[in-house]
């Protein structure tokens, strides 16, 4: 590779001495162009034979010799490109060095020339001489001053040129300055621009998704609302189909139609003597009312419905109330409901003003006015002291019946009906006997863990059912407040007869 490279810089210092050959020879043009083809016909053989002979010491080299020669090749073929091209612009160079030497030569040689040429003869006098050369003299002063003229002339347009240039450049960068100002001004109000924009839009996105999201947290609160109250309907709706179990098979619950009324009758087999019937009084006793569903969480029920009339001044019952054979309450008007300890069942009138003996009983509940004797309607508000326009009109109704098998039901009406078309309902749904109890606005019916109707106001009495008798004697305390419990110094029938009737409610509806 290195004979290689020598070659090629004599390849190349002899093109560029050709010229100097062809000059030097330029008398036999044709001699020099054939010497020169020949030693270029040498060079050329001698560089393929030496790149043959290279070859054939390839193919003999191993491959990772082989390789490695290869980029030693490329690597020095860089570094002789680089020389030869040092080379050949030396060569350039040192032709056009020639040939600005062979342009003064003939320069040279020309005035050389014209130097040794013979003068011709003078043939003008010396003043016409003179005057020649005086012309002459004043033609360059002339000159001179044409070229001062001129060089002056030309270095104050260069000046105003260069201060117009400076001016034009001057108010160029000032132009380009206001445009770039302004170009900043207007990107400025416009980024500002797209920016409040963006806040905006993002805001009122927000907003936006802020009452998606409270809009779909509404519906999906009122669907499961809904669902919730369906499911708590149908609940309370199997429960009061078919119970919990916790009332036995004693006390089942239905509805029905009677004289073309419907009605919701909760019936009580008494015949069982796990059956415990009795009455649940506010928590802090006569005076005082508390809500439907505190009294029910509070006694634990099987059934629980409005018990007697209270008045609304004082919230005193109207009506005697016995509970675990103590009088709770004084009230000596209307008809009682009365069970004994052994469950037997049967309505007595309560004399006006009186006190009854109610030893005999375990429960005791007086309301009113009687609706049904022996099975027959014996309806007489008046004869019992009721008087009460609104609780005499058609209202919603709820009756306590008694059957000759010794059954207790209970029934409502949410339609309003009047008190005789009540006792007609209760003789066709087999009552033997059978009273009128508080409701309207009072109304509650409750069975199993279903609230069949609401009151529309606290109560200060109920009368509540049991299946069990351990679950009675667990909530006995919280029938009534302890100091009821066997009225202190008085049995359960020794009460003074100077105790009067509450008038003032006896025409409470």
């Amino acid at each position: 590779m290195r004979f290689l490279s020598i070659l090629l810089a004599f390849a190349v210092l002899a093109c560029a001495a050709a010229p100097s050959l062809a000059r030097t020879g330029r008398h036999h043009p044709s001699a020099a162009k054939t010497a020169q083809a020949q030693h270029l016909r040498r060079l050329a053989m001698k560089e393929k034979k030496a790149w043959r002979e290279h070859l054939a010491k390839l193919h003999t080299l191993p491959h990772t010799e082989r390789v490695a020669e290869k980029r030693h090749e490329r690597l020095w073929q860089r570094k002789h490109d680089a020389k030869v091209a040092v080379l050949q612009a030396a060569a350039k160079k040192t032709r056009r060095a020639q040939l600005r030497q062979a342009k003064s030569a003939r320069r040279h040689h020309g005035r050389a020339l014209v130097a040794d040429a013979p003068k011709p003869a003078a043939r003008k006098t010396n003043a016409h001489v003179r005057r020649e050369t005086s012309a002459h003299a004043q033609r360059l002063a002339a000159l001179k001053v044409d070229q001062t003229a001129s060089r002056l002339s030309a270095r104050t347009r260069s000046a105003a040129r260069a201060r117009k240039i400076t001016a034009l450049a001057g108010a160029h960068q000032a132009a380009a300055s206001r445009r770039q100002a302004a170009l900043r001004a207007r990107l400025a109000q416009k980024q500002s621009a797209h920016h409040a924009n963006l806040v905006q839009r993002q805001a009122l996105r927000a907003l936006h998704l802020s009452k998606v999201l409270a809009s779909y947290r509404a519906r999906s609160a009122n669907v499961q609302a809904t669902y919730n109250a369906r499911l708590a309907a149908g609940r309370a709706h199997w429960i009061a189909l078919h119970g919990d179990g916790s009332g036995g098979k004693s006390i089942r619950f239905w509805q029905t139609g009677a004289v073309g009324v419907p009605v919701k009758v909760i019936s009580v087999d008494l015949n069982d003597p796990n059956i415990k019937v009795s009455a649940v009084m506010a928590r802090h006793g006569n005076g005082t009312a508390e809500p439907f569903r505190q009294m029910i969480d509070r006694a634990n029920p099987n059934v629980a419905v409005t018990g007697t009339f209270f008045s609304l001044n004082d919230l005193q019952p109207v009506g005697d109330i016995v509970i675990d054979g103590s009088l709770i309450h004084f009230g000596g008007m209307g008809t009682a409901l009365c069970i004994t300890p052994g469950n037997h069942a049967e309505m007595v009138t309560c004399t006006w003003g009186r006190h009854h003996d109610w030893s005999p009983y375990d429960f005791v509940v007086a309301c009113g006015p009687r609706l049904l004797r022996g099975g027959r309607v014996v309806l007489d508000p008046r004869a019992e002291r009721f008087h009460d326009k609104h609780m005499l009109a058609p209202n919603s109704r709820i009756a306590v019946g008694i059957t000759h098998g010794n059954t207790l039901f209970f029934a409502m009406t949410h339609a309003p009906i009047s008190l005789g078309r009540l006792a007609r309902v209760m003789g066709a749904l087999g009552a033997a006997e059978a009273m009128n109890l508080d409701a309207g606005t009072s109304t509650g019916f409750y069975y199993n863990g279903a609230t069949l109707a609401k009151p529309g106001r606290k109560l200060t009495n109920m009368i509540v059912v049991y299946g069990r008798r351990d679950r009675y004697e667990r909530a006995l305390d919280q029938l009534a407040p302890t100091a009821y419990h066997r009225s202190a110094s008085r049995t359960r029938h020794q009460v003074s007869e100077a105790d009067t009737p509450r008038s003032a409610a006896l025409g409470r509806p």
